[in-house]
């Protein structure tokens, strides 16, 4: 089973560097936002809804804050939406299966969870990259009050391009599933910028306190 979750993860990993380094056009991103060294595209998934990269500049030290990015026990740290997170088996250091939930930012709507198969690694050109995809388990049964998303795909690259100053792209493809309409999930694509800047910079301050 190990040698399945690497096999996964290596495939998850391959897309993710791909589309983090892809021209907008070759990937067919389109542009929703570009404002204060923040850039975000879309695109559809084969769902219908909006997966996005998002690209910003940040000053942090690349390995500190993939330290907490990586380890989604810690999440909580510096997410206020986030309420739980734990290891549900760890393959090897750097690759884990943890478990998640959080408030969902839209009122009404049920707080998600979900199981993610992650690893975190550093690419030959220094870029520090951690990448994520849902896995199903028999030993974490869905909980009640809870609605359990699907990533689909998701990665976190980071690398310093100057010093103090790094490089962040973000890719998100998230199936939040539940009885939330599409149009409201896709049209809120553009007002992601200031929560992601937001929770970046709560990152950044959480890696000074190492």
């Amino acid at each position: 089973m190990q040698n399945s979750y690497l096999a996964q993860l290596d495939q998850i990993q391959e897309q993710v560097v791909q589309m983090a380094y892809q021209q907008p056009q070759e990937g067919q991103w389109n542009k929703e936002y570009d404002k204060n060294d923040c850039i975000i595209y879309s695109k559809l998934n084969h769902v219908g809804l909006k997966m996005t990269r998002t690209e910003l500049k940040l000053n942090v030290d690349p390995k500190r804050a993939m330290d907490v990015i990586f380890d989604m026990t810690r999440r909580a740290e510096f997410d206020e939406n986030f309420l739980e997170g734990k290891i549900v088996e760890k393959i090897d250091q750097n690759n884990v299966i943890y478990y998640g939930a959080g408030k969902s930012p839209i009122v009404l709507v049920d707080p998600r969870d979900m199981v993610a198969l992650t690893r975190r690694t550093i690419l030959k050109d220094g870029t520090h990259i951690v990448v994520s995809k849902s896995v199903q388990l028999d030993s974490v049964p869905n909980k009640k009050n809870y609605t359990r998303c699907e990533i689909i795909i998701s990665g976190f690259l980071i690398k310093e391009i100057t010093p103090g100053t790094c490089q962040v792209v973000i890719i998100a493809n998230i199936d939040p599933k539940g009885s939330i309409p599409k149009m409201l999930i896709n049209s809120g694509v553009s007002m992601q910028a200031d929560a992601v800047k937001k929770l970046m910079e709560k990152m950044r301050q959480r890696t000074l306190m190492e």
